[in-house]
């Protein structure tokens, strides 16, 4: 057994509280999805583009299957949202991103420590940005088995807090 005062002598334990001390999230309405698995995060992430697209005006409906999260005016939608990244606070990672499943568009959540931006891109934007090789045939954005084989699920990281270029407005996406 450990105890409660025993823990407090770890470096592990020092080190998480340091973490959480230097989170740019520390004091922020947005600290609460911080500390979520990803499962429950992931759940409240869709729940809140539910909304926000509901006060848009747009219809929000439930999936046809299990490959997309929602359809929103008509279309299929996969939800993928992040925070600053645990450790660094310097950039966002969408992750689990599958081209080959059925969807049409991608909103993206960034959620930062003041704001949530919303943001969109079609399955061949994420298709054409992320299921590519380098001149080595690595797979650059592959994220199970290495680099050497398409898994078919890929990730995105963002240059420090910039948003990737192809990435567009909910309302574009949308509409």
């Amino acid at each position: 057994m450990l105890s409660e005062s025993a823990i407090t002598t770890f470096t592990t334990h020092t080190k998480a509280l340091a973490e959480i001390e230097h989170c740019h999230y520390k004091n922020s309405v947005f600290q609460i999805y911080k500390h979520m698995s990803s499962k429950k995060k992931g759940a409240a992430f869709e729940a809140i583009v539910q909304e926000y697209c509901n006060q848009l005006g747009y219809n929000v409906t439930k999936p046809d299957n299990s490959d997309h999260d929602r359809k929103i005016n008509g279309k299929k939608v996969e939800i993928k949202g992040s925070m600053l990244w645990s450790g660094t606070n310097t950039h966002f990672r969408w992750q689990q991103l599958r081209p080959a499943q059925d969807y049409d568009v991608v909103v993206f959540l960034a959620v930062f420590p003041d704001r949530i931006e919303f943001y969109g891109a079609t399955k061949d934007d994420v298709k054409n940005n992320l299921e590519v090789q380098n001149e080595k045939g690595e797979w650059l954005y592959n994220q199970h088995g290495g680099k050497k084989v398409n898994s078919g699920t890929f990730f995105l990281d963002s240059i420090g807090t910039n948003i990737p270029d192809w990435f567009t407005s909910i309302d574009e996406v949308l509409a």
